[in-house]
């Protein structure tokens, strides 16, 4: 698409004159020592940048934009070694591009930093100074450990002299030249080593970690040619903690190239760290720190937390229901001055193309007829730092819908207002499924599922409004009590463990056959298994007493619903009542009268009433269900309660119960129990 030629591949490309104004300030503030010292910045050090959020965009231009800024290759080869963003408890990290020259770990560290690339070698030449013209004998000393305990000196039995150690130094104080003579390999400059990550994390004074597989993959089939050593955390122990910047640098290294890795304001509540281990087969791994020395190897785990935040947080183990804690290390926010901000000018300019692309994008959907055309998502100036209160909905409430998202409040007023209008109306309904609409005005909107997702949605995308709010040590957990895994917002509010434990027993519950085939009635609003003309049967059967009545003189009783109605009484207690009399085994069951075939009932006589249009059926004595119900009442058959508790909770005896077996809730009504020694009169 012509849409990704317009966004700029870097972020100096947004502003040019400012990324100069950087450089400059760059080496204003460079320290060059003339007492052996090393050379190091005094301020600008400390600065990070963080990209701003993305998913205000529609996501045709998401991928635009991360087409042009993210190093795809970086982010699925780590991502797929279980190397980059295997905790799902802290922050993703994301690759920025950045040029292949044989410069890119400095052109990494000054992406991480200050949003310019290297591309005046200002980093690269700092670090041969330190090397040609500093006291490096420590440097040194380090790096002839190192070398003595790697794989290749262990496994091959190699054993160097004073003049090889001697060469193997020099050539590696060349490799960090800047001069482009010496380069191999098609590069314009040789690259660099680990020995060099550990001398710029001192001129720096802020240590480095660096992301990277442990062995050396080919690039077409994936088979392992070497190991890696690259990958680690990197410590300034040339000064004393209190003089570095205890917030690190984090760089991507896959295929012999350095990227770094920038965190995203939209990626979720997640806390703002880096963990400290690796995940190897279901086992947590300490990364390896590079360059100690043999004091320094004792007190490993000191030195990470005195030049380092280093803070715990548990993550799920390989085995189910097992919880490990982990070190991770706390990473920076986006602290750059405005004024050399590269990231708010690229913002602009991004957003600015975003317009030109959507004007663009409708004025080919017009030529081409298209119906569904993305648009922006509504802004998330009003929302609040609270889920939406509908089960499973992702989306964050605002202040004007509270406690509700804008998609489930326009879904709660629709509901409310066709349910209104069936009410008053009095008019006659379809039959619809019991979840279609609210039970009544007070109860929530209807689950969210994965069907309300498939469309894109009109509330607020699920992140928290003001993401720099929490904290890392306030991020948000799950609110399942006790669980100490951090919410997805996909998930309600829930880890995934609790999530998947919860749909399984809502999957169960909706198995139940007794919570299907369910309709309203469109008389008293009530759930019942069968209608007549729209009503249940108890709303039927007043509406024909009403007209008969009407037509011989006499006034009915209006229907109305008072507090005594056995209709207002809770499904619960209904329900608490029937077994109650069930369990005294004093009365039994009367069996489910189950609707007929219409070829059945066109075999069938006409009701035994006179002037009633139903069909009878031999099960109800010749009589149709509403006659046979009164039939059953003028033959004096009486209900006997099983316990002086439920006999209180209703009026009535007689009358009470006799509109209570009516209620459309309950499809097993009890049997009458016949006295054959003597008869009560309902």
């Amino acid at each position: 698409m012509a849409g990704s030629q317009i966004i700029p591949q870097a972020l100096y490309l947004s502003n040019m004159l400012k990324a100069v104004k950087i450089r400059e300030l760059m080496s204003e503030d460079l320290v060059k020592c003339t007492n052996g010292i090393i050379q190091h910045f005094k301020t600008m050090h400390r600065y990070t940048i963080e990209m701003f959020r993305m998913c205000q965009f529609c996501p045709p231009f998401q991928k635009l934009l991360q087409k042009s800024l993210i190093d795809q290759t970086t982010l699925n080869s780590l991502e797929r070694q279980k190397k980059l963003n295997w905790c799902r408890e802290v922050k993703k990290l994301m690759p920025l591009k950045t040029n292949g020259d044989g410069n890119c770990l400095m052109h990494a560290a000054s992406q991480y930093m200050w949003g310019v690339q290297d591309v005046d070698l200002l980093l690269r030449k700092t670090l041969f100074s330190a090397l040609k013209e500093a006291d490096t004998r420590n440097f040194k000393l380090r790096w002839q450990r190192e070398t003595l305990k790697s794989q290749e000196f262990v496994a091959t039995g190699l054993c160097y002299d004073t003049r090889n150690w001697e060469d193997e130094w020099e050539n590696l104080i060349k490799m960090a030249s800047a001069e482009t003579s010496i380069a191999h390999r098609g590069l314009q400059y040789t690259s660099l080593e680990e020995i060099h990550i550990f001398v710029l994390a001192n001129i720096l004074r802020r240590p480095i970690i660096v992301v990277a597989d442990k062995m050396l993959r080919s690039l077409q089939s994936g088979s392992s040619f070497s190991p890696l050593n690259v990958g680690g955390v990197y410590l300034p122990l040339h000064w004393s903690a209190n003089d570095c910047y205890r917030y690190p640098i984090i760089l991507a290294y896959d295929s012999m190239h350095f990227t770094p890795l920038v965190i995203l304001k939209d990626s979720g509540p997640e806390i703002r760290a880096v963990p400290l281990v690796s995940c190897e087969r279901g086992r947590f791994e300490d990364l390896k720190v590079h360059f100690l020395t043999d004091s320094e190897e004792r007190e490993k785990e000191k030195l990470l937390r005195d030049y380092l935040m280093v803070i715990e947080i548990p993550v799920q183990g390989w085995d189910p229901g097992t919880t490990h804690l982990i070190n991770a290390a706390k990473l920076d926010e986006g602290n750059l001055p405005k004024e050399i901000n590269l990231v708010e000018d690229y913002f602009q300019l991004v957003q600015h193309e975003y317009k030109r692309w959507k004007e663009s994008s409708e004025y080919i959907g017009k030529d081409m007829g298209a119906k569904n055309r993305l648009e922006l998502q509504l802004s998330q100036l009003s929302l609040v730092e609270a889920k939406c209160e509908t089960p499973n909905c992702p989306f964050y409430m605002s202040v004007n819908t509270q406690p509700y998202c804008h998609e489930c409040s326009e879904q709660r007023q629709r509901a409310n207002t066709i349910k209104r209008q069936h009410f008053w109306t009095g008019s006659e309904k379809p039959r619809v499924n019991r979840s279609s609409y609210p039970k009544d005005e007070h109860q929530q909107p209807p689950a969210w599922t994965s069907e309300n997702s498939s469309t894109e949605p009109r509330s607020a995308p699920p992140t928290a409004p003001s993401l720099f709010l929490y904290s890392e040590t306030t991020a948000m957990k799950c609110r399942t009590p006790g669980c100490p895994f951090t919410l997805n917002v996909q998930y309600n509010g829930l880890c995934e463990r609790c999530y998947n434990s919860t749909e399984v027993s809502s999957c169960n519950s909706r198995s139940d056959p007794r919570h299907s085939n369910y309709v309203t009635c469109t008389s008293c609003l009530k759930d019942t298994n069968r209608t007549f003309k729209g009503m249940c049967s108890t709303c039927y059967k007043r509406t024909r007493d009403h007209s008969s009545n009407a037509s011989s003189g006499t006034v009915p009783s209006s229907h109305q619903r008072s507090t005594s109605d056995p209709t207002h009484l809770s499904q619960s207690f209904l329900q608490h009542s029937c077994n109650t009399v069930t369990n005294s085994n004093k009365v039994a069951v009367l069996p489910c009268v189950q609707p007929q075939r219409t070829e059945e009932r066109m075999r069938s006589s006409k009701c035994r009433k006179p002037g009633c249009s139903f069909f009878g059926t031999l099960q109800n004595e010749g009589f149709c269900t509403l006659c046979y119900f009164e039939y059953q009442e003028n033959k004096g058959k009486g209900f006997r309660a099983s316990s002086q508790k439920v006999f209180c909770e209703f009026s009535c005896f007689g009358a009470s119960w006799n509109l209570s077996c009516r209620l459309p809730e309950y499809r097993f009504l009890p049997r009458p129990k016949v006295w054959h020694n003597r008869k009560h009169n309902a």
